[in-house]
């Protein structure tokens, strides 16, 4: 029987793109620089942090640090500058950085279950992630967040999934993790011993593609996956 329901926070609860774009004009601002460009820049560096955090090569007490100095470095400026923007970022979003059918989601999964984030940080804090979900009001249905920053365990780490587990006393087989990366999110949480659920745009339909895990369209499909557990 499931207990916790984990959530991955961005492009599982938040549009990433929105916070990408708003990151993308504060530098633009910033430098002088076009958006195309600076975007050229993000969409790289971000590739390159996702192949460390796969290879596990990173330090995860630093993982915020090395995001945001290796995209200053690639924009040839110096990490303030990087802060600056990503907290312009955060104070200009509007309400289209909530995915479709979120709020509704967690209202019907709140009172049920324990619902947790688990969530990696990159290139922003997770404070700003903390003052978004707040912001919109999808905090009000989340028992506790848990970030790669705060716990010093970035997913795929066995760590970053457990470390909700051992602070609610719940088994890894009383819980489940929901997010967009097959790698990161589907993988990992089969690895720590958790159901899981993949949110894969493509997929035809809820389906079962492990013996603990499932891939579906988007979150609101989770309600379907419970369902069957």
């Amino acid at each position: 029987m499931v207990r916790l329901i984990s959530f991955d926070v961005w492009n599982t609860l938040l549009d990433i793109n929105v916070m990408i774009e708003n990151l993308v004009k504060a530098l633009s601002e910033l430098l002088g620089v076009s958006e195309k460009e600076i975007m050229e820049n993000i969409l790289k560096t971000r590739e390159e942090i996702k192949k460390i955090r796969k290879s596990q090569s990173g330090n995860p007490e630093k993982a915020l640090e090395e995001s945001q100095e290796l995209l200053a470095k690639v924009l040839g400026v110096d990490v303030e500058i990087v802060k600056r923007a990503a907290a312009k970022a955060t104070l200009t979003v509007d309400e289209s950085i909530v995915l479709p059918g979120i709020k509704e989601t967690l209202k019907e999964l709140h009172g049920k279950y324990i619902i947790t984030t688990t969530g990696n940080v990159m290139f922003w804090p997770s404070s700003y992630t903390r003052l978004i979900l707040e912001k919109f009001g999808l905090a009000n249905y989340i028992t506790k967040q848990f970030y790669s920053d705060e716990i010093n365990a970035y997913k795929p780490m066995k760590e970053a999934f457990l470390a909700p587990l051992k602070y609610f006393n719940v088994s890894p087989s009383e819980a489940i993790h929901i997010g967009d990366t097959k790698a990161e999110d589907f993988e990992g949480a089969l690895k720590a011993g958790m159901y899981a659920c993949w949110i894969n745009p493509e997929a035809e339909k809820v389906e079962r593609i492990h013996e603990r895990g499932f891939v579906v369209r988007e979150t609101k499909d989770l309600l379907k996956v419970l369902s069957q557990l």
